[in-house]
């Protein structure tokens, strides 16, 4: 794989510790590339949001994109170099696959936050289905070596 990638496609889940994912991929992405920040919500994310606080679905967008932007931002990915992509879908792994494809992405980016045991066999655990049906190399950091680069780094997120 080259060291820098045309397209490089961030799949977050908007938790703390996957904010770094941003200044990784910001550090694999070439001059004139493309960084896409990808969340994928399942139908029921969104209702419990809205059961909780009546939120509309507009505002509940807008406000993963705002948690997008702030992350890259704070990996300084400069504006024209990043686009994000908000996608509902019941299977997390099969909605970044193919937004991969779409896109043409070069290299997936993603986070595990390692479950064991019961709760990965009833779970199951996204990044390695990612992993293992992907078409496209995939850089998979465990969460909390994220959280120690974002401490050591002072890379922020919310």
């Amino acid at each position: 794989m080259e060291r820098t990638a045309r397209h490089i496609l961030v799949a977050t889940d908007l938790s703390p510790s996957t904010g770094p994912l941003f200044a990784v991929a910001s550090s694999l992405v070439r001059p004139g590339a493309e960084v896409i920040g990808l969340h994928v919500y399942t139908p029921e994310d969104y209702v419990a949001v809205q059961r909780e606080t009546g939120m509309p679905i507009d505002q509940y967008l807008a406000n993963i994109r705002a948690e997008m932007r702030f992350q890259a931002d704070q990996a300084g990915i400069p504006p024209a170099s990043i686009r994000f992509e908000i996608v509902e879908g019941w299977s997390v792994p099969e909605q970044i696959l193919s937004a991969a494809t779409r896109f043409g992405a070069a290299l997936i980016v993603m986070a595990t936050h390692g479950r064991t045991g019961l709760r990965r066999a009833l779970m199951g655990s996204v990044a390695e289905e990612v992993l293992r049906r992907a078409g496209t190399p995939v850089l998979i950091a465990p969460t909390a070596a994220l959280d120690a680069l974002r401490t050591r780094e002072g890379v922020h997120a919310a």
